[in-house]
């Protein structure tokens, strides 16, 4: 699969971008420089995902889109960087694109349980320009009707390798849940390639 990447050098990026490479997949990764230790074959474009042009040539001639910008002090790529996703994909003829977001972002039938709604308040007081930018992430999301997004929401995460002990749903989490980047990285490149939460916005951990 031609799958556009931005994100790709960040902490759960890399290791998204090195599986899609093992995978086979035929990877363009936007990144902001040329000096990063990217996997062999995959095209690199330099660019910021705030600017149309940049954002424009990565996904040219994809099939599908992956995401996993917006880290503490990237908020703008959250929301702005987003919106310019997907008017390239929609200029592309492109539907399908999977999202990588906290799991704070409420979406209907979400469990409001204890431990969510603390780590929900700790987010919140540590960042509220971060939290303004996800919600915003998510109302567009929750309206955009004419495209197969899939947003998969996570607890903490962890760099560590693939444990195959992943669940993936509606799931009460709290302080202790967590992910580590092997499981991620596996979990965003299985909802691109097996289509399941269309339009959904799945929770997922390691166990």
């Amino acid at each position: 699969m031609k799958l556009a990447m931005f994100g790709g050098s960040g902490f759960v990026g890399a290791p998204a971008l090195a599986l899609a490479a093992e995978r086979g997949h035929d990877v363009r990764a936007l990144m902001r420089s040329s000096n990063r230790d990217v996997p062999a074959g995959v095209d690199v474009v330099v660019g910021d995902v705030l600017d149309p042009e940049a954002v424009a040539r990565t996904v040219a001639g994809c099939e599908a889109v992956v995401s996993t910008l917006g880290g503490w002090g990237d908020n703008d790529s959250i929301d702005l960087g987003a919106r310019n996703v997907l008017a390239a994909m929609r200029d592309e003829g492109i539907t399908r694109i999977v999202f990588m977001e906290g799991f704070n972002i409420p979406f209907p039938g979400d469990p409001r349980n204890a431990g969510a709604i603390f780590i929900d308040t700790v987010v919140r007081l540590r960042s509220p320009r971060h939290v303004r930018s996800q919600r915003r992430l998510g109302l567009m999301l929750q309206a955009c009707d004419d495209l197969d997004w899939t947003m998969v929401r996570t607890p903490i995460v962890r760099a560590g390798d693939w444990t195959g002990r992943t669940e993936i749903g509606t799931l009460r989490m709290g302080p202790r849940s967590h992910i580590t980047t092997g499981d991620l990285a596996e979990a965003l490149l299985d909802a691109v390639q097996d289509g399941r939460h269309l339009r959904a916005a799945p929770m997922v951990r390691s166990v």
